[in-house]
Order: C-alpha cells, then structure tokens, then sequence
C-alpha cells in the first residue's frame, strides 16, 4: 500500500526515501536528534547584530535631532518676521538718537548729519558764495548729503535682498548704524577729531568730515527702517512734513488716533534729543552726546534678537519694501 507522504524536506521532520523497488518510506527517528542547527544560529546571530546596530543608529538619531532640533530652531527664530506692534516705540528713540546726533554736528561742525533740509540749504547758498564764514561749509554739507543718499540706497536694496521685515535683517541694519556711532565716538573720544565746538572764522577741517559722514550714513539707516516696519509718519529724521501731516489730520482732537501720537512722540523726542546734546556739551565732552546715541542704538540692537516674532513660516517673505 501507498502510504501518505511525509511532510517535505522543508518542514520539521527529516526523511529517509527508500529505495526505488520498495514503495514504502522509512524515517529515522534517531535523525531528529542530529538536527543541523546552524542557520538558525547564524539567523539569530544576523537579528542580534541587527538590532545592536540598530539601537546604536536610533541612539545617534536622536543625538543628532536634538543639535538639528536646536540649530532649526534659531534658524526660524532669526528667518521669522518680527512683529511690528510697538515698533513705534523703536522709531521715536531713533528721533531722539537724531536730535543728540545733529545737536552735536551743527553746533560743533557746523553741518548736519540727519536733516538733510539744512544741509541743502547750505549747499545751494555755496553757489552764491555764502556764507563768508566758515568757508566751504557748503563741501562739508554735500559730502553729508551724499553719503546719507548713497546710504538709503544700500540699506533699502540690502534690506529688499534678504527680506525687510525679517529679525536677522533688522539686526544687521542696526548693527551697522550702531557700529557708525561707536567709531565716530571713538574718533572724537581719541582726539583724532577736534573735541571742541569749530571757530566759525577759522580754516575748515577736513577732518570733520569722517565724523559728519557716520552720522549721516546712520542716519539713512534710520529712516529706511521707519519705511520697512510701514510706520511713515515718523521718518526719525525730519519734523517739517511731521508738523505738517500732524496739523493737517482731521482727527487731531480725537481720543484714539495712534497716528497722531506717534508723531507728536516723534516730535517731542527730536526736540529733547537736541536740548540733551546742547546740555552734554556744557557739562561734559562732545564725545558724551555719541556714547549717548551709540548706548540707545546698541539697546535696540540687542533688543531685535528677543523682540515677538510674527509666526510666520521662514519660508514665506515679505515683499514689502
């Protein structure tokens, strides 16, 4: 008789096949002692090593996402776009920072620094040869003029390049304008610039010009950052068209009108920013009214890396300039 047959070769009992004239099969029972079991020993070897490999991957992941976690975290936080709420306060300080800055220039050099009104002013009474003294007052002043156009110029394109609004741009910016006053302080400070007020009938000096030209160029620093954080109604640099817009506005008298605020804020701090360098200058050395503007510009500075992000992706930019 035919019996049934065994299970193959590849389950769990090995078989023993007769010969071909004898139909019936015979297993060997002692076979089941003698099992090989050496792939299954080398499987168990091959998971083993897997899974050690695999832990110490896991282990190394996790190392690497925390640094990964930490350093995409401070590339968002300087990608993100601040939030603008309250940055009028930023801007009113500014105003003050100009009025130290051309309190100081005007009355020490005789030419502005911010207000470039005056410094066209002066430009256009040099084609007519005034005024007498002091002579080529009307250079000092277009070297003023052209550096703070050339400044507006770079900060507005630079600012454009890398997004206007965006927390590591701000701080760039005024990093810059900070570094202007610190070394037009250090160049009055070390007596590389005359400390004292010009002698309107004396010979110009040359020398003024680096100074003047710093503190115009942070000056286009300055007003560049009003227009990108969309508060125009304090330029930081001008009053004539601040007066102006403030008395024109038809709700002047009202409770709440922000605009009206801030300009009268701006007003107020240019205004004291100049009796404060005029008062500097009686009690101490011209280089205090710049250590002055140069401390209130390092505050904002610092203050851009902690100020509230808007919450919006690093991905997206703004097209506002």
């Amino acid at each position: 008789m035919h019996q049934a047959p065994p299970p193959s070769s590849s389950g769990d009992l090995p078989l023993v096949l007769a010969p071909e004239n004898n139909l019936s099969i015979n297993w060997d029972p002692s076979s089941l002692t003698n099992r090989p079991m050496s792939r299954i020993e080398n499987n168990s070897k091959e998971t083993g090593g897997t899974w050690a490999e695999g832990c110490s991957a896991a282990t190394s992941l996790a190392d690497n996402q925390d640094e990964t976690t930490l350093y995409s975290s401070l590339r968002r936080h300087f990608r993100a776009n601040i939030d603008t709420t309250h940055t009028d306060i930023v801007l009113i300080i500014c105003g003050f920072v100009s009025g130290l800055v051309d309190g100081l220039s005007f009355n020490a050099w005789g030419s502005f620094a911010s207000m470039q009104t005056g410094n066209s002013v002066f430009i256009a009474l040099g084609a007519s040869g005034q005024p007498a003294y002091p002579a080529y007052l009307w250079a000092k002043s277009l070297i003023a003029l052209t550096v703070f156009i050339t400044s507006n110029l770079l900060f507005i394109h630079v600012s454009r390049a890398l997004s206007p609004r965006r927390r590591s741009t701000l701080i760039l910016s005024f990093a810059v304008q900070t570094a202007a006053l610190l070394a037009a302080a250090i160049l009055v400070q070390l007596g590389i610039i005359d400390p004292k007020p010009e002698d309107p009938r004396a010979p110009i000096e040359w020398m003024q010009v680096l100074p003047i030209s710093l503190l115009s160029f942070q000056a286009g620093g300055q007003i560049v950052a009003s227009r990108v954080l969309g508060i125009d109604e304090i330029p930081t640099v001008v009053l004539t068209t601040l007066l102006c817009d403030l008395l024109v506005d038809p709700k002047l008298t009202a409770k709440v009108n922000p605009k009206r605020n801030r300009r009268v804020g701006a007003f107020l701090a240019l205004f004291l920013g100049a009796m404060t360098a005029g008062g500097l200058s009686k009690l101490t050395e011209m280089a205090a009214s710049l250590w002055f503007a140069f401390g209130l510009k390092l505050s904002i500075t610092v203050g851009w890396f902690v100020w509230k992000g808007e919450g919006r992706r690093e991905g997206k930019r703004d097209v506002e300039g």
